[in-house]
């Protein structure tokens, strides 16, 4: 059976994205680095402000783990955070969005070509 071509699409953009972006991380890193930075993207659009303690609920991750990963992508230059007030009042929150650059393009064009292809 051959992958339509939104999946056959969808591979050739990641597998670009994965050697490109990504170039010093091992395999199974890169996967967590693109899955999370899709995550973030998809949720950025919501009422709710995509924070750390989101990221692991949503990913059953320990929290520590998805801060550290999002650390990361915000070292890549690929996400910003910015302080929001924490309701629950202990430390702070930040509110996770993706950066318009050179280097987030490739990731976001693969992401809206592929939801385009799925219509």
């Amino acid at each position: 059976m051959q992958p339509s071509g939104a999946i056959a699409d969808l591979r050739m953009l990641l597998e670009r994205i994965l050697e490109k972006t990504f170039p010093r991380e091992s395999g199974a890193a890169r996967m967590q680095q693109v899955a999370l930075f899709t995550l973030i993207y998809v949720l950025q659009g919501d009422d709710e402000p995509v924070t750390a303690r989101r990221l692991a609920e949503l990913s059953g991750q320990p929290e520590g783990d998805v801060g550290q990963k999002v650390k990361k992508l915000i070292a890549l230059d690929l996400v910003e955070r910015t302080q929001i007030l924490n309701k629950q009042g202990r430390g702070r929150a930040y509110h996770l969005t993706v950066k318009q650059n050179r280097r987030t393009k490739p990731l976001t064009k693969a992401i809206a070509k592929a939801a385009s292809k799925r219509k």
